[in-house]
């Protein structure tokens, strides 16, 4: 159900209507075409339009950033006891929010979403896994980095269309010049190997530094 803005608003605008559109902004064009007034000639109206329901770029952000309910929607599972295991399925979870929320994955990429402070925001089950392993407040600050590195580098893959040759035989009717798209294939587990490989090597470094300390 579409959220009711102020009194003489617009007929046609809604909330919904304007959220829509800045998402499909700042994931084709960037944050940085994202402008009341661009997003009102978008939507077919005026900056005024827009202010009926937000007073600034930054309250439109700050609703957007709001709308979803962290983690619980992108779990295949529920969450282990084991912190270790807890960790891993976190982290394919922050992959699959990055691939559902667009916009989010834009704006980290284009460095308009501080990593650090969109996690300490809206994703905290991601910290709070990692310091369940024992790790102490900076290394745990680091693997956290460590996962959102690895974490944005497979959701960039999987967002990123794979352009594939196809010969004269196999060529699908429409096609120019039989190339076709489709997407870069992913695979969870490889996922979860690469997050383990992680952890277990940041673990190892830890429980050395503190052996020889």
């Amino acid at each position: 159900m579409e959220t009711k803005g102020r009194a003489g608003r617009p007929p046609r605008l809604s909330r919904d209507k304007i959220v829509a559109m800045a998402i499909e902004i700042v994931t084709q064009e960037g944050y940085a075409k994202l402008s009341m007034r661009y997003l009102a000639g978008r939507l077919g109206t005026s900056p005024m339009g827009i202010y009926y329901y937000f007073e600034s770029k930054n309250e439109l952000l700050g609703f957007l950033f709001s709308r979803h309910s962290g983690l619980d929607d992108y779990r295949r599972a529920p969450q282990s006891q084991d912190p270790f295991e807890r960790a891993v399925q976190t982290s394919e979870a922050v992959v699959r929010f990055l691939e559902a929320q667009s916009w989010a994955l834009a704006g980290i990429v284009d460095g308009c979403i501080g990593v650090e402070e969109f996690t300490d925001s809206h994703l905290r089950e991601l910290t709070d896994s990692v310091r369940d392993l024992g790790f102490d407040a900076d290394d745990a600050t680091e693997t956290v980095r460590g996962i959102w590195r690895i974490a944005l580098g497979e959701a960039l893959i999987r967002s990123t269309p794979l352009i594939a040759v196809v010969d004269d035989r196999g060529a699908e009717a429409g096609v120019d010049g039989g190339f076709r798209v489709r997407p870069l294939p992913s695979s969870d587990r490889s996922l979860a190997d690469t997050v383990e490989s992680y952890l277990a090597g940041r673990l190892t470094r830890a429980h050395r530094r503190r052996s020889a300390g």
